[in-house]
Formats: structure tokens, C-alpha cells, sequence
């Protein structure tokens, strides 16, 4: 039963980071390796590039923000997180903050029902560990 919470958790972690990398109409390899990485750690199960693509191919048929709000009544703070700090990271892979990747990722900490002060500290947490292990 935990390994289908976690693999679910994962999934909407997935959702978001795609979700994300989608906004600005383009998916490069770096966005999907990165995505592709970040799945393995939080599974333990490798994701194959074709999986991101239909899980792209999803993203664009449905509402993702109305599916994270749905969500945001059962998910807990610790997934919530996870799913923000992923899709920051894939806003970053590209070397190109895009506006509606920046948007994008707002809209869905505001779906999932995250405090702007919250957010902000995610977002700062994240940073300074990326400058830890830059340099």
C-alpha cells in the first residue's frame, strides 16, 4: 500500500513537472531527462522518454489545474511540495525561464491550495540548494 501511495504521489509530481514544461509549447531533452530523473528518484522506476511524451499528450487534453485542485483535498503538504519543487526544476532545465512556465507553476501552487508566503519559501529553499551544489 505505500509503494502505490508513493507511485501515486509520484504520478502527480510527474503531472506537474510536464505540466509545466508544456506551458511554453515545447519539450526539450533536457526538460525530459530531467523530468525522467526526477520520477526514478521519487520511484525507483525508470521512466521511459515515450511515457513523458503521452504523459505530455494528457497534459493537453485535460485541465491539469482543475485535476490539482481536486487533488489538493487529499494530497499531502509533503507530495504538494514535491510537485512545485519539480516543476521548478524543469522551469530551470531548459536555461530559460519562459513567462508562462513561470506562470504555469503559479497557477499550480494555487491550485494545490499553497499559501503565496509558502510558495515563496519553496522556491527560496530550492535555490539555496541549488547554489550548494553548483558549487
Amino acid at each position: 500500500m505505500a509503494d502505490e501511495q508513493m507511485n501515486m504521489d509520484a504520478d502527480w509530481v510527474l503531472k506537474a513537472m510536464v505540466a509545466v514544461a508544456a506551458a511554453d509549447g515545447r519539450l526539450d531533452s533536457r526538460e525530459t531527462d530531467l523530468i525522467r530523473q526526477v520520477y526514478e528518484d521519487r520511484t525507483g522506476r525508470k521512466l521511459a522518454a515515450d511515457e513523458v511524451a503521452r504523459a505530455v499528450g494528457a497534459n493537453a487534453t485535460g485541465d491539469a489545474l482543475a485535476e490539482f485542485a481536486a487533488a489538493s483535498k487529499t494530497l499531502d503538504l509533503e507530495t504538494k511540495e514535491e510537485m512545485v519543487r519539480g516543476a521548478y526544476l524543469v522551469l530551470l532545465a531548459d536555461e530559460r525561464i519562459a513567462e508562462e512556465e513561470r506562470k504555469k507553476l503559479k497557477e499550480i501552487s494555487g491550485a494545490l491550495q499553497i499559501p503565496e508566503n509558502h510558495f515563496g519559501a519553496i522556491l527560496e529553499d530550492l535555490a539555496i540548494w541549488l547554489a550548494k551544489i553548483k558549487s
